[in-house]
């Protein structure tokens, strides 16, 4: 939550866990099986996100040099969700990312999940703090 300070970086990546996390934590809940729950990662794309990230020069020159080697393209980022969307083998609980070098671009398929993401316990915690914070509750999807 970021109460005793905030680092954009690190809400960043928390944020993404968290998004990763809720639709392991779905794709377990009675109720949901009528429907997928998958996360989605479009891997490292250059887009206007890292053009925010560093105010200093020696960041911003490793931004670009990241960007022209390692990173993929906007466009490219797109594929993971279209194939989570459409492909019929996109099974309930997978996470989809791209299946090139360091998930960072390519075409996409189901990756391993990041450690820990997948945990049952983490997951119904995540759901529970979900509920508390938004005061929005699902019945038919409780534990």
């Amino acid at each position: 939550m970021s109460e005793r300070g905030y680092r954009p970086m690190s809400a960043y990546a928390k944020s993404k866990r968290a998004n990763i996390v809720f639709p392991q934590e779905l794709a377990r809940r009675p109720g949901g099986s009528a429907h997928r729950a998958l996360a989605v990662h479009p891997g490292s794309a250059v887009t206007n996100l890292q053009r925010h990230t560093f105010t200093r020069r020696m960041g911003r020159l490793l931004v670009a040099l990241a960007a022209r080697t390692l990173m993929g393209s906007a466009d490219g980022a797109a594929w993971p969700s279209l194939y989570a969307a459409t492909h019929p083998d996109a099974a309930n609980g997978a996470f989809i990312g791209p299946a090139g070098r360091d998930q960072t671009s390519g075409t996409p398929k189901p990756v391993p999940l990041p450690a820990g993401a997948g945990s049952p316990d983490l997951g119904a915690w995540l759901w529970r703090e979900s509920e508390r914070l938004t005061g929005v509750t699902f019945p038919a999807l409780q534990a």
